[in-house]
């Protein structure tokens, strides 16, 4: 079992309580769900999110801002985000016109064929890359696959599964064929910007005794007002960003590794192994030694944000 399908079932285990302890964690797929929605002008997530399975995100129309993890990306009409397992994520869509998406989730072991076929270039190499522009010769085809899928979920008859993995393959084989495709380079706005380089520099520093003061320092702004702008570009706060970062992996330690709960806290910036203990638990609904331990017990799950 690959660290983002040992993390999902560990985290899905307790269902009720881990569940409900965390608003940002969404666990909103049984197998397979593909959904088309339009989105009003400015309308954002009212927080950021991650979730147990791969996302696949077509902008049809309009455009947005989505942070991931601690890049900002900005979509237009053709553009894909592919999201893996456990990825931090936010949408916030533009106020000149209206915007409409596909998305396409599904949990790691529906693709399992997939991968097998693949030996090693499947969906880690997939989902590597956030972001990809379908070329406009080739928008109409990936809009196809997606609503093709969409009406096979529709249909009642015996072939409907089969058909919707054959789809889904397509779509998968798609983006790994245009991985290596040539793209631009987007810079963020420069309102933005900032705030990027001062979540890269959380992300990468998360283990050291960061505070607000010396990240705004870093940034050359206020605590105040980087405060407020990290809040606003991030949807957390200096805090909450941290935290998440930090427990995002200590969750990896604890699987993949032998250190003591002690040890994860330490290493991924933790003060202690009793405050690592208390703040996991709050955001988890569980101990780190009951999440370590933790086996495969996911029920079905309800509705996606993005």
């Amino acid at each position: 079992m690959s660290v983002p399908e040992m993390k999902s079932a560990a985290l899905s285990a307790p269902k009720d309580k881990a569940l409900r302890s965390e608003e940002a964690y969404k666990n909103v797929v049984s197998e397979f769900m593909v959904e088309r929605a339009r989105r009003a002008q400015a309308f954002s997530m009212e927080k950021p999110h991650y979730h147990p399975y791969y996302e696949i995100y077509f902008l049809i129309s309009g455009s947005c801002r989505m942070f991931i993890d601690h890049t900002i990306y900005y979509l237009s009409a053709g553009d894909i985000i592919m999201l893996p397992p456990d990825r931090l994520h936010q949408t916030v869509y533009g106020s000149g016109q209206p915007a409409e998406r596909f998305t396409a989730n599904f949990i790691p072991s529906y693709i399992d064929y997939f991968e097998a076929q693949c030996e090693g270039e499947g969906a880690a190499s997939i989902f590597s890359r956030h972001k990809l522009s379908v070329p406009a010769e080739r928008q109409s085809y990936v809009k196809k696959l997606f609503q093709e899928m969409a009406k096979e979920t529709l249909s009642a008859d015996c072939y409907s599964r089969i058909q919707i993995k054959s789809l889904l393959f397509q779509l998968l084989t798609f983006l790994g064929r245009c991985r290596d495709l040539d793209q631009p380079a987007q810079l963020p706005a420069p309102e933005d910007a900032v705030i990027q380089e001062a979540a890269q520099y959380i992300y990468l520093h998360h283990s050291e005794p960061l505070t607000l003061e010396a990240v705004a320092q870093n940034a050359h702004m206020s605590p105040a007002w980087f405060s407020r702008k990290f809040h606003k570009t991030v949807g957390l706060k200096f805090k909450e960003y941290l935290t998440h970062i930090r427990l995002e992996n200590a969750e990896e330690l604890l699987l993949t590794t032998n250190l003591t709960v002690t040890e994860v806290a330490l290493a991924c910036g933790f003060s202690d192994g009793n405050y690592f203990g208390d703040a996991f638990k709050k955001v988890r609904g569980m101990s780190p030694r009951e999440f370590r331990f933790a086996r495969h017990d996911a029920g079905p799950f309800s509705a996606g944000e993005a």
